[in-house]
């Protein structure tokens, strides 16, 4: 019995471990109301490759997994939040790898927020945090 404890120990414990590695990143984003989107755009300014989980950055739909509760565009006093996406498991790993140095950017669509079409062009606020790991170079 107490090596059933002390392998569900070490099992949560690793698994705070890794998540403990997620570091907040900076990014820029910019409203496009001509395209109804939002881009964000992430610089990997550190010497090591950084690693983009998919509830942490929009994939090339501009999909961000299970984010609806922490991804939000704002106008005015109104708050939207980002629709759910699930991912689904991804056999290579879902993380978007950044190598030093490296730019990326994504778009989110307004679709994406059920923004109003009267709101397209009135000033917006993105609400996001995402974080990244440093992953291993290729």
């Amino acid at each position: 019995m107490k090596r059933t404890g002390a392998i569900a120990i070490l099992w949560l414990v690793s698994g705070c471990a890794t998540q403990s590695a997620l570091t907040p990143i900076k990014y820029e984003y910019v409203d496009v109301p001509a395209e109804r989107r939002i881009e964000v755009t992430y610089r990997n300014l550190t010497g090591a490759a950084m690693c983009l989980l998919p509830e942490h950055w929009p994939n090339q739909a501009g999909k961000i997994n299970q984010a609806s509760d922490i991804v939000f565009l704002v106008v005015g006093q109104e708050r939207f939040p980002i629709e759910n996406f699930d991912t689904g498991y991804c056999p290579q790993g879902c993380a978007t790898r950044v190598a030093p140095g490296e730019k990326i950017s994504r778009s989110i669509p307004y679709a994406d927020f059920s923004l109003p079409e009267r709101l397209k062009d009135a000033p917006k606020t993105l609400e996001f945090s995402p974080k990244a790991f440093a992953c291993k170079a290729k």
